[in-house]
């Protein structure tokens, strides 16, 4: 047997099996993994030598696809550097499949070069870990067969997320010669199909005994599931809450701006009997305070997620189907009636903020929030927003209902790290024809700067970054800016500019600086047919003061 022929079998059980995207980061222990898949015809793949960046360009093409993206690198601490990315895809639930080579495990911890411990080194930020055997001969392939398709399978199995498959790999690592004849992949084993059905007679049981209905949908980026919401909730009476993460048209949209002014006694009239949560996190830390502050007497939680998930410190009922399948379910069942004062005090909350922002916005500002606020007027519907942690995600929340129309919005809330946020926002737009939007800070940029050291990036890849000199946050929170260590050890003061890395990577340059190149700046900027960088620079301590008047106002 040609020593790479498991490598190549590996190759086509991923294409079998729906992979369409590799990022290998180059290697020399990976050399048979790297020859195997990029000789894989059917297979893209992408040559990344941040394994940092790498990673979370692997998220970002995952979740734009939904399907299994691989990510390949040598032995040692190259895996470490995955690691970031691995934990935001478990939080997140993203399908990857990480291939480490490594040292055959004699040579491990014996002072031989690039040798770490790599078996089950992303600890529980992962599905399930394999490892292949060291030994690859005949009488060892059915077991490796069977270690790669079942961690291909769990992949894609709900709850998707990250598999890691550690390969001992010894010398040679360059074959002078194979057969260039096809091999014949592995079997495809696949997973029993098994579609679970909603207790509808609990369902009719908790609508008769619970007329104050909240439904609140987390981050998900399903366009269906986002419509059913909308209408779920105009059948059964529900109030619906969203954040931007939660890619909803309708419903409550501004709850943040007004939670914020409400006492306990007001905030307990919006209190629920009937709690029905489903996805994933949320921004808005007033909703979560609210909801874990009053007593819910029932609160049914929506996710195939098989994990014990309590968002809210009230969970009565888990119910384990994916949202899709559970309002499919449920709209075929006849609504009751609800509590029409408890909708209205909801509905009478969203119109009074609505008039209050609109009059706000009314006063010219030279703040990142105002201008951001104007970007979201002139960007295309149906466009993609990519949006950096810290304060971006909080303005464009603030924003949420004046985003276009059709636009979705992504951000790594997984573990809502300021890491890999412009290497996710890549992979999406390298996997779409759509205007990509990333919007995030001065710091998160520089930190994953190495985002733009590879040859893919595309056109549709527009950067927008909010340059205040540091991290804003800091200024945002009770607490740090009284600190005497506030300037160097908080807020991070840099004054790094991104004009010459654009110049080096090839990416237009636009830039605001005043009032009065706003209107000019953003013009530009969204008629640049290349992918190109927005940078605009504002003065923190007036960002901070907007913003906090926005929620007094």
């Amino acid at each position: 047997m040609d020593k790479l022929t498991p490598f190549r079998q590996l190759a086509r059980l991923c294409l079998e099996k729906g992979v369409e995207n590799v990022i290998i980061s180059p290697g020399s222990r990976n050399a048979l993994l790297t020859i195997a898949f990029t000789g894989q015809k059917g297979l893209k793949c992408y040559s990344v030598s941040d394994e940092r960046s790498a990673g979370y360009m692997a998220i970002g093409m995952a979740l734009q696809t939904g399907k299994t993206t691989v990510l390949i690198c040598t032995s040692g601490t190259a895996a470490l550097n995955y690691a970031p990315a691995v934990a935001e895809a478990y939080f997140q639930e993203v399908p990857l499949l990480v291939l480490t080579a490594d040292r055959p495990p004699e040579w491990i911890h014996q002072y031989d070069g690039q040798t770490i411990f790599q078996d089950n080194v992303y600890g529980k930020h992962v599905k399930e870990a394999f490892s292949w055997s060291a030994d690859l001969s005949d009488t060892k392939l059915r077991e490796v067969e069977s270690v790669s398709n079942k961690a291909l399978n769990s992949t894609q199995r709900s709850p998707k997320g990250p598999v890691h498959i550690n390969i001992p790999i010894s010398e040679p690592f360059y074959p002078s010669r194979f057969e260039e004849t096809d091999v014949n992949p592995w079997k495809v084993v696949e997973p029993k199909a098994f579609k679970p059905e909603i207790e509808g007679v609990s369902f009719l049981k908790a609508l008769r005994r619970y007329p104050k209905r909240l439904l609140v949908v987390g981050q998900q980026h399903d366009e269906e599931v986002g419509k059913m919401a909308s209408e779920f909730a105009e059948k059964f009476g529900f109030v619906l809450i969203s954040d931007s993460i939660s890619n909803v048209s309708g419903g409550i949209k501004n709850h943040d701006h007004f939670l914020k002014k409400l006492s306990d006694k007001e905030k307990q009239t919006l209190c629920p009997d009937l709690l029905i949560s489903t996805d994933m996190s949320l921004i808005s830390k007033s909703l979560k305070l609210m909801l874990r502050g009053f007593e819910i007497q029932a609160h049914w939680h929506v996710q195939s997620n098989p994990a014990f998930i309590d968002p809210f410190r009230s969970l009565t009922k888990k119910v384990e189907i994916t949202p899709l399948e559970f309002f499919q379910q449920t709209l075929n069942f006849d609504g009751l009636s609800n509590d029409e004062n408890y909708q209205e005090r909801w509905k009478s909350l969203e119109k009074k903020s609505s008039d209050s922002i609109r009059q706000y916005f009314e006063k010219p500002e030279f703040s990142e929030f105002h201008i951001l606020r104007k970007l979201f007027h002139k960007i295309p519907e149906d466009s993609i927003l990519h949006v950096g942690n810290s304060m971006s995600i909080r303005y464009v929340n603030a924003l949420n209902s004046v985003l276009p129309s059709g636009c979705k919005v992504y951000c790594n809330r997984g573990t809502s790290g300021i890491d890999g946020c412009l290497s996710t926002a890549v992979g999406q737009a390298l996997k779409t024809d759509k205007p990509v939007y990333c919007i995030l800070g001065d710091v998160s940029f520089q930190y994953d700067k190495n985002a733009l050291w590879n040859r893919y990036l595309p056109d549709n890849l527009k950067i927008i970054i909010l340059n205040n000199s540091g991290g804003i946050i800091f200024n945002m929170i009770q607490g740090p800016s009284d600190q005497s260590s506030f300037e160097d050890y908080f807020k991070t003061m840099q004054p790094n500019k991104a004009s010459y890395l654009a110049q080096e990577y090839g990416l237009g340059y636009f830039k605001i600086t005043s009032s009065l190149e706003i209107e000019e700046g953003l013009r530009k900027f969204l008629t640049c047919h290349q992918k190109s960088i927005l940078e605009i620079f504002t003065d923190y301590e007036r960002n901070t003061l907007v913003y906090k008047k926005f929620f007094e106002s």
